[in-house]
């Protein structure tokens, strides 16, 4: 039996250098196929994900996305804009125009003013009404300030084709005349540069409320003054300043927020 033991102690078996060889292939397998890994991850894609776990971690303000993270509008800028809001709101009220004109904030800090084509222009025109130019003289006075932000001017129509006898061809033609008419009173008005805006021409492609009736067309029929990058301007200091006086003159105005 111990003749037996001593022959299977023996037998040859696997060299030690060859497992220790098997470890280190394995290790620089292992190696490689990260390297190859983190080629094929673009800068961008890895910054996100980094910022986004950051913000898991309390490092950086809180995101709403991981692939995509899309920072919150800082509460201190919200509020300026609310302001801003609250300011152009009074002024309609004083015009007696609070029903016609709706205000409303977006959830990235951008203001929304849309105006309807009835206090703004006749059936077929892009020439504004009278009653026009002090609307668009109060929206130009409150954002007078905004020396950095960019202002969108869309032109809204509804579907019913025009007569072909008038200037415009079409209502896509329609709708931008319009939109420019605005935002030429709108450069007058506040001083702000026309580098500033971008008109769009959006036609009918955008309703809000049916065709198939007056009252829908009516509420398509519109123009839409939208207000971006609020929340990086240099000169929103200034700007509520200037409505910090302004806010005790008038009541509490409601808008609502999309």
């Amino acid at each position: 039996m111990a003749r037996d033991k001593k022959k299977k102690d023996d037998e040859p078996g696997i060299p030690a250098w060859v497992v220790t060889y098997g470890d280190m292939m394995s290790l620089l397998l292992t190696f490689f196929v990260l390297l190859l890994s983190f080629s094929t991850v673009s800068e961008k894609d890895f910054n996100q994900a980094m910022m986004s776990l950051q913000g898991a971690f309390g490092v950086l303000d809180a995101y709403s996305g991981i692939i995509n993270p899309v920072p919150r509008p800082p509460k201190k800028a919200a509020k300026r804009v609310e302001r801003i809001a609250r300011e152009i709101q009074r002024k309609m009220m004083v015009q007696g125009k609070e029903e016609d004109v709706n205000i409303e904030l977006d959830k990235k800090g951008g203001l929304k003013i849309v105006l309807p084509n009835q206090v703004l222009f006749a059936s077929g025109s892009a020439t504004l009404k009278p009653e026009a130019f002090d609307i668009l003289a109060s929206v130009g006075n409150v954002l007078e300030g905004l020396q950095t932000g960019y202002i969108d001017i869309r032109g809204h129509t509804d579907s019913r084709p025009l007569s072909g006898s008038g200037r415009f061809e079409d209502n896509w033609h329609l709708s931008y005349a319009r939109a420019r008419s605005v935002m030429m009173r709108l450069s007058a008005t506040s001083n702000l540069p026309e580098g500033r805006y971008q008109v769009v021409a959006c036609g009918p492609s955008q309703p809000v409320d049916t065709n198939e009736t007056e009252q829908g067309r009516q509420a398509n029929r519109r123009v839409e003054i939208h207000v971006r990058g609020v929340e990086d301007s240099a000169n929103m200091d200034e700007v509520e300043s200037q409505l910090s006086g302004q806010d005790e003159e008038g009541s509490d105005a409601s808008f609502s927020i999309e």
